[in-house]
């Protein structure tokens, strides 16, 4: 699971979807559509515009990926150049 957090609203539960190249696709809890969330300038940004801020939780941050990387790490503001990987 992972938990976004605006500024004015709720936080809101998901899934992560897909990740990589600056992007998060996720799968929000009660919405019909997947959001996107892109890393601007060391920040999350929504579609629309807002500043987000995520965290995955502990127990799907220590599940490894097919290649090795835990999703821990798409959370970590470093350079991130991995073409965008399907999680589900």
């Amino acid at each position: 699971m992972i938990s976004i957090y605006y500024n004015n609203r709720p936080a809101l539960q998901g899934v992560v979807l897909a990740y990589g190249d600056r992007r998060v696709r996720v799968a929000v809890k009660d919405s019909d559509d997947a959001v996107e969330f892109r890393l601007i300038n060391q920040a999350w940004v929504s579609e629309d515009l807002e500043i987000v801020k995520m965290d995955v939780s502990e127990r799907v941050a220590q599940a490894e990926t097919g290649e090795g990387d835990t999703l821990e790490t798409l959370f970590r503001v470093e350079r991130q150049s991995e073409s965008m990987r399907r999680v589900m």
